[in-house]
Protein backbone atom coordinates (compact mmCIF):
# COMPACT_ATOMS: atom_id res chain seq x y z
CA UNK A 1 0.00 0.00 0.00
CA UNK A 2 1.55 3.27 -0.74
CA UNK A 3 1.36 5.91 1.69
CA UNK A 4 1.49 9.69 1.26
CA UNK A 5 2.29 12.34 3.61
CA UNK A 6 0.79 15.69 3.60
CA UNK A 7 3.15 17.86 5.19
CA UNK A 8 2.47 21.49 6.53
CA UNK A 9 4.69 23.99 6.08
CA UNK A 10 5.21 27.31 7.73
CA UNK A 11 4.67 30.13 5.83
CA UNK A 12 7.65 31.15 6.12
CA UNK A 13 9.14 28.27 4.98
CA UNK A 14 7.26 27.93 1.80
CA UNK A 15 9.60 30.14 -0.74
CA UNK A 16 12.66 27.76 0.88
CA UNK A 17 10.81 24.20 0.01
CA UNK A 18 9.90 25.17 -3.21
CA UNK A 19 13.44 25.92 -3.89
CA UNK A 20 14.02 22.56 -3.11
CA UNK A 21 11.05 20.72 -4.88
CA UNK A 22 11.79 22.33 -7.92
CA UNK A 23 15.66 21.39 -7.25
CA UNK A 24 14.65 17.52 -7.19
CA UNK A 25 12.32 18.22 -10.16
CA UNK A 26 15.68 19.23 -12.43
CA UNK A 27 18.36 17.02 -11.15
CA UNK A 28 16.59 14.46 -9.54
CA UNK A 29 14.96 11.10 -10.49
CA UNK A 30 11.13 11.69 -9.74
CA UNK A 31 8.84 8.49 -9.57
CA UNK A 32 4.87 8.59 -10.39
CA UNK A 33 3.27 6.18 -8.02
CA UNK A 34 0.37 4.41 -8.56
CA UNK A 35 -1.34 1.75 -6.82
CA UNK A 36 1.25 -1.14 -6.06
CA UNK A 37 4.10 -0.45 -8.46
CA UNK A 38 6.48 2.54 -8.96
CA UNK A 39 6.34 4.32 -12.69
CA UNK A 40 9.24 6.27 -13.88
CA UNK A 41 9.00 8.96 -16.64
CA UNK A 42 11.15 6.88 -18.88
CA UNK A 43 8.96 3.93 -18.65
CA UNK A 44 6.05 6.54 -19.18
CA UNK A 45 7.58 7.55 -22.44
CA UNK A 46 8.00 3.99 -23.56
CA UNK A 47 3.94 3.52 -23.33
CA UNK A 48 3.06 7.07 -25.08
CA UNK A 49 5.62 5.57 -27.96
CA UNK A 50 4.02 2.13 -27.98
CA UNK A 51 0.38 3.79 -28.05
CA UNK A 52 1.91 6.22 -31.31
CA UNK A 53 3.02 2.47 -33.09
CA UNK A 54 -0.71 1.31 -32.30
CA UNK A 55 -2.40 4.13 -34.06
CA UNK A 56 0.57 4.33 -36.81
CA UNK A 57 -0.28 0.32 -37.72
CA UNK A 58 -3.74 0.98 -37.69
CA UNK A 59 -3.07 3.88 -39.84
CA UNK A 60 -1.29 1.75 -42.15
CA UNK A 61 -4.46 -1.09 -42.50
CA UNK A 62 -6.58 1.87 -43.50
CA UNK A 63 -4.15 2.25 -46.27
CA UNK A 64 -5.59 0.74 -50.21
CA UNK A 65 -3.27 -1.64 -51.88
CA UNK A 66 -1.81 0.81 -54.22
CA UNK A 67 -0.72 3.31 -51.34
CA UNK A 68 0.51 0.09 -49.50
CA UNK A 69 2.51 -0.51 -53.07
CA UNK A 70 3.70 2.65 -53.06
CA UNK A 71 5.53 2.49 -49.51
CA UNK A 72 7.22 -0.66 -50.39
CA UNK A 73 8.61 0.52 -53.45
CA UNK A 74 9.88 3.65 -51.51
CA UNK A 75 11.29 1.24 -49.17
CA UNK A 76 13.47 -0.74 -51.72
CA UNK A 77 14.65 2.38 -53.66
CA UNK A 78 15.25 4.85 -51.03
CA UNK A 79 16.61 4.69 -47.54
CA UNK A 80 18.24 1.91 -45.58
CA UNK A 81 14.52 0.26 -44.11
CA UNK A 82 13.35 -3.15 -44.91
CA UNK A 83 10.14 -2.83 -45.71
CA UNK A 84 7.44 -0.62 -47.15
CA UNK A 85 5.56 -0.89 -43.27
CA UNK A 86 8.83 -0.33 -41.62
CA UNK A 87 9.62 3.23 -43.12
CA UNK A 88 5.72 4.22 -43.10
CA UNK A 89 5.38 3.44 -38.89
CA UNK A 90 8.85 5.39 -38.60
CA UNK A 91 7.47 8.30 -40.99
CA UNK A 92 3.80 8.22 -39.57
CA UNK A 93 5.39 8.46 -35.44
CA UNK A 94 7.95 11.13 -36.46
CA UNK A 95 5.27 13.66 -38.15
CA UNK A 96 2.81 12.86 -35.69
CA UNK A 97 5.44 13.95 -32.62
CA UNK A 98 6.63 16.88 -34.93
CA UNK A 99 3.20 18.38 -35.49
CA UNK A 100 3.31 17.79 -39.04
CA UNK A 101 -0.02 16.40 -41.05
CA UNK A 102 -0.10 12.33 -41.23
CA UNK A 103 0.32 10.19 -42.87
CA UNK A 104 2.71 11.61 -45.08
CA UNK A 105 3.66 11.23 -49.06
CA UNK A 106 5.57 7.81 -50.07
CA UNK A 107 8.92 9.20 -51.55
CA UNK A 108 12.06 7.74 -53.29
CA UNK A 109 13.99 10.78 -52.15
CA UNK A 110 13.82 11.55 -48.93
CA UNK A 111 12.63 10.08 -45.59
CA UNK A 112 13.28 11.59 -42.06
CA UNK A 113 15.51 13.83 -41.43
CA UNK A 114 18.32 16.06 -43.82
CA UNK A 115 20.39 18.95 -44.24
CA UNK A 116 18.99 22.39 -44.68
CA UNK A 117 21.41 24.94 -46.13
CA UNK A 118 20.15 28.62 -46.12
CA UNK A 119 21.76 31.35 -47.79
CA UNK A 120 18.98 34.57 -46.59
CA UNK A 121 19.21 37.48 -49.15
CA UNK A 122 21.96 35.79 -51.12
CA UNK A 123 24.38 37.80 -48.95
CA UNK A 124 27.11 35.05 -47.99
CA UNK A 125 29.29 32.19 -49.38
CA UNK A 126 27.76 29.48 -47.72
CA UNK A 127 28.82 25.76 -48.36
CA UNK A 128 28.88 21.97 -46.83
CA UNK A 129 32.13 20.22 -47.84
CA UNK A 130 32.99 16.74 -47.41
CA UNK A 131 36.31 15.07 -47.98
CA UNK A 132 37.62 11.38 -48.46
CA UNK A 133 40.70 9.74 -49.31
CA UNK A 134 41.78 6.16 -51.31
CA UNK A 135 39.52 5.53 -53.64
CA UNK A 136 39.54 4.35 -57.19
CA UNK A 137 37.48 5.44 -60.56
CA UNK A 138 35.18 5.87 -61.92
CA UNK A 139 33.32 7.61 -58.98
CA UNK A 140 29.46 7.57 -58.55
CA UNK A 141 27.82 11.10 -56.79
CA UNK A 142 24.60 10.47 -55.65
CA UNK A 143 22.05 12.87 -53.55
CA UNK A 144 18.60 14.08 -53.36
CA UNK A 145 17.88 17.43 -53.45
CA UNK A 146 14.98 20.49 -53.61
CA UNK A 147 15.71 24.07 -53.93
CA UNK A 148 13.45 27.07 -53.32
CA UNK A 149 14.35 30.24 -54.28
CA UNK A 150 13.32 33.67 -53.05
CA UNK A 151 12.97 37.19 -55.31
CA UNK A 152 15.29 38.78 -55.56
CA UNK A 153 17.59 35.51 -56.30
CA UNK A 154 21.01 37.20 -57.19
CA UNK A 155 23.14 35.94 -59.69
CA UNK A 156 24.77 33.37 -58.39
CA UNK A 157 23.34 29.47 -58.41
CA UNK A 158 23.31 26.29 -55.97
CA UNK A 159 26.54 23.57 -57.42
CA UNK A 160 27.55 20.65 -56.37
CA UNK A 161 31.35 20.36 -57.56
CA UNK A 162 33.49 17.31 -56.97
CA UNK A 163 37.05 16.99 -57.18
CA UNK A 164 38.89 13.93 -57.00
CA UNK A 165 43.46 14.33 -56.65
CA UNK A 166 45.45 11.69 -58.18
CA UNK A 167 49.61 11.16 -58.68
CA UNK A 168 50.78 11.11 -62.54
CA UNK A 169 54.35 11.59 -63.16
CA UNK A 170 55.28 13.13 -60.18
CA UNK A 171 52.35 15.70 -60.72
CA UNK A 172 49.32 16.43 -58.45
CA UNK A 173 46.34 16.26 -61.06
CA UNK A 174 43.00 16.51 -60.32
CA UNK A 175 39.76 15.43 -62.28
CA UNK A 176 36.65 17.83 -61.55
CA UNK A 177 32.35 17.11 -62.04
CA UNK A 178 30.47 20.24 -61.68
CA UNK A 179 26.53 19.76 -61.80
CA UNK A 180 24.44 23.28 -61.69
CA UNK A 181 21.26 23.09 -60.60
CA UNK A 182 18.50 25.21 -62.84
CA UNK A 183 17.25 28.52 -61.83
CA UNK A 184 13.57 28.59 -60.07
CA UNK A 185 12.18 26.65 -57.31
CA UNK A 186 12.82 22.89 -58.07
CA UNK A 187 10.84 19.90 -56.72
CA UNK A 188 12.69 16.96 -55.16
CA UNK A 189 14.58 15.41 -57.18
CA UNK A 190 18.05 13.02 -57.28
CA UNK A 191 20.94 13.55 -58.78
CA UNK A 192 23.94 11.04 -60.49
CA UNK A 193 27.11 12.26 -61.49
CA UNK A 194 29.91 9.76 -62.61
CA UNK A 195 33.48 10.71 -63.21
CA UNK A 196 36.81 9.61 -63.19
CA UNK A 197 39.09 7.42 -65.01
CA UNK A 198 38.45 3.32 -64.19
CA UNK A 199 40.92 2.09 -62.19
CA UNK A 200 42.53 5.07 -61.60
CA UNK A 201 43.77 5.69 -57.87
CA UNK A 202 42.30 9.35 -56.48
CA UNK A 203 44.20 9.93 -53.12
CA UNK A 204 42.00 12.62 -51.82
CA UNK A 205 38.06 13.60 -53.08
CA UNK A 206 36.11 16.93 -52.36
CA UNK A 207 32.69 17.37 -52.74
CA UNK A 208 31.28 21.10 -52.30
CA UNK A 209 27.75 21.81 -51.83
CA UNK A 210 28.06 26.00 -52.38
CA UNK A 211 25.31 28.25 -52.73
CA UNK A 212 27.63 31.34 -53.96
CA UNK A 213 25.21 34.75 -53.44
CA UNK A 214 22.13 33.28 -54.14
CA UNK A 215 19.06 34.12 -52.24
CA UNK A 216 17.87 30.45 -51.94
CA UNK A 217 17.25 27.43 -49.58
CA UNK A 218 18.95 23.67 -50.42
CA UNK A 219 17.42 20.23 -48.83
CA UNK A 220 19.82 17.86 -48.79
CA UNK A 221 19.25 13.91 -48.35
CA UNK A 222 20.28 10.38 -49.17
CA UNK A 223 24.05 11.65 -50.05
CA UNK A 224 25.62 8.36 -51.83
CA UNK A 225 29.11 8.03 -53.30
CA UNK A 226 30.76 4.88 -54.51
CA UNK A 227 33.90 4.08 -56.51
CA UNK A 228 35.03 1.08 -58.46
CA UNK A 229 34.65 -0.90 -54.76
CA UNK A 230 31.17 -0.14 -54.41
CA UNK A 231 29.71 2.40 -51.70
CA UNK A 232 32.08 3.95 -49.74
CA UNK A 233 30.07 6.76 -48.13
CA UNK A 234 26.00 7.29 -47.47
CA UNK A 235 24.46 10.14 -45.00
CA UNK A 236 20.99 10.52 -44.82
CA UNK A 237 21.76 13.10 -41.16
CA UNK A 238 19.79 11.13 -39.30
CA UNK A 239 20.39 12.75 -36.17
CA UNK A 240 18.24 14.75 -33.35
CA UNK A 241 20.12 17.65 -32.67
CA UNK A 242 23.29 19.17 -34.53
CA UNK A 243 25.52 19.23 -31.33
CA UNK A 244 25.63 15.33 -31.35
CA UNK A 245 27.32 15.37 -35.06
CA UNK A 246 30.33 17.38 -34.82
CA UNK A 247 31.66 18.72 -37.92
CA UNK A 248 35.40 19.55 -37.92
CA UNK A 249 37.83 19.48 -41.07
CA UNK A 250 40.27 17.35 -40.99
CA UNK A 251 42.87 17.49 -44.50
CA UNK A 252 42.43 13.99 -46.83
CA UNK A 253 40.66 12.34 -43.79
CA UNK A 254 36.77 11.35 -43.96
CA UNK A 255 35.09 14.21 -42.59
CA UNK A 256 32.61 17.50 -42.67
CA UNK A 257 33.50 20.91 -43.16
CA UNK A 258 30.87 24.14 -43.13
CA UNK A 259 30.76 27.47 -44.29
CA UNK A 260 29.70 29.59 -42.16
CA UNK A 261 29.97 28.00 -39.32
CA UNK A 262 27.31 25.27 -38.14
CA UNK A 263 24.96 27.47 -36.63
CA UNK A 264 20.53 27.35 -37.21
CA UNK A 265 21.13 30.33 -39.60
CA UNK A 266 22.86 28.27 -42.47
CA UNK A 267 22.62 24.91 -41.75
CA UNK A 268 20.04 23.07 -39.85
CA UNK A 269 18.69 19.28 -39.44
CA UNK A 270 14.97 19.31 -39.80
CA UNK A 271 12.11 16.82 -40.99
CA UNK A 272 11.85 17.18 -44.97
CA UNK A 273 8.60 17.75 -46.67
Amino acid sequence: MVRVIQPNIPPEWEELWNKIIRWFEIHGIPVWCRMWFQDTRSGRERRRAASLFTQAAQAWKALDDDTKHAWKVAAKTGWNYYRGYRLFIYDWIYRYQHGLSVPGTPSNYHQGLGLTIDNPNGLSNVYARRDDKDLVGPLTLKVSYKKVERTPAGSGSFQIQAIAYYLWSGQILEHTNTFTTPSGNVDWNTVTQTFGTDGLDYFHLKVIYSINNYNCKVYLDNVIWSDKNGEFFRENFDTTDYKSWTPVQLYRKKDWYFNPAYIDTYFKHEYLT
